[in-house]
């Protein structure tokens, strides 16, 4: 919040704090302020899902599993998700209704959401810290912790290949984000698709992946490409910004959470058919 000298055009800062402030007045006297701070919060639920006439529908309510909470990912028997505690943020697991923090730091910031390889057995983040972002891999318990990348810009979430053997996220290049193959080998990374692009999704058989477009105002389009970087053919699906895409159960099924962007809800998509 800064206060401006109007004939002197000198503005001064008289808040330093990291609020979000969403409204401002000043008494008749201007010796006072009155503002409205906004405090935003990110919860976590479990709503399971049933299949009526193909469609998914709900079957009970939601049930809350975290209310600090953000990204979450699921493993075959455990739900990974990011949390904060105070300014610390970290990295948790639930696993047969237990959680646990398996990373955490005070000088880093999580970019997106963690990325569980095909295994289940090791994890993927990125994070930026000061002026550099970074790619870490780690076992799926928080041990072996090591850097992948330090030398790029970083964007979005990242995911694994369906080998395992590197992970796809979005670095940028002239400007852009592009996807781009970080092997865990050390191999020289690959450019993956040439166009803007970020938070890949792989398909269940691993023949293609999603991914967002472009920002047109508040909307984007959700694009595909094959294993090898060439475009593969996907109805034309424009979302609002802040929409997610997950698989559901098949290649051919994608649930996407989209509509207002401070109201979305899951819906499904025939990519057979671009019905939603």
């Amino acid at each position: 919040m800064y206060a401006l000298d109007v004939e002197r055009r000198i503005p001064h800062r008289i808040s330093s704090g990291l609020e979000t402030y969403t409204s401002l007045a000043a008494s008749a006297d201007g010796t006072r302020l009155v503002a409205t701070i906004a405090s935003a919060r990110t919860s976590v639920w479990r709503m399971p899902l049933t299949e009526d006439r193909g469609a998914a529908t709900a079957a009970g309510g939601p049930s809350l599993v975290s209310a600090n909470a953000a990204t979450p990912r699921l493993g075959a028997d455990f739900l990974l998700y990011v949390s904060w505690r105070g300014a610390r943020q970290g990295i948790w697991s639930l696993t047969r209704g237990t959680t646990r923090e398996i990373w955490s730091s005070v000088r880093s910031h999580i970019i997106g959401g963690p990325a569980i390889a095909p295994d289940g057995r090791r994890i993927a983040f990125s994070v930026e810290e000061g002026e550099k972002t970074l790619l870490y891999i780690m076992d799926q318990d928080g041990a072996r912790v090591r850097v992948l990348s330090d030398s790029f810009v970083l964007r979005g979430n990242p995911v694994w290949a369906p080998d395992g053997q590197s992970i796809v996220t979005a670095v940028v290049r002239d400007g852009e984000p592009r996807l781009t193959r970080i092997f865990l080998n050390g191999d020289s990374p690959l450019p993956l698709v040439s166009e803007y692009s970020v938070d890949p999704v792989w398909s269940p058989d691993g023949r293609f992946l999603v991914y967002s477009g472009a920002d047109v105002g508040t909307t984007f389009p959700l694009r595909a490409a094959a294993a090898d970087g060439r475009p593969y053919p996907l109805p034309s699906v424009i979302l609002s910004r802040g929409a997610r895409v997950a698989f559901f159960r098949d290649p051919q099924t994608l649930v996407i959470l989209g509509g207002d962007i401070g109201h979305q809800n899951p819906s499904l998509l025939d990519l057979r058919s671009g019905v939603q």
